[in-house]
């Protein structure tokens, strides 16, 4: 069985530590391309350095969507 992105939500970022990380929390909600399994959805929380620029900060969120989709298609 195999799922499909639907839409993924990021929720309001942590205050930053003493590092200058903050996290994310991220639904993602997903759907089989089978019909059989009913849709449904995981929070992952991704974790970004101030130091990153936003270009960085928005691949790198996109990018564990994109690993969390693909572990659940493996």
């Amino acid at each position: 069985m195999k799922y499909e992105l639907i839409k993924f939500d990021i929720g309001k970022e942590t205050n930053t530590d003493e590092q200058g990380n903050y996290s994310v929390n991220i639904t993602i909600a997903l759907h089989p391309t089978d019909g059989i399994a009913a849709d449904f959805s995981k929070d992952i929380t991704v974790t970004s350095n101030n130091l990153q620029t936003g270009f960085e900060v928005d691949a790198q969120r996109q990018e564990a969507v994109n690993a969390y989709v693909a572990q659940v298609n493996q």
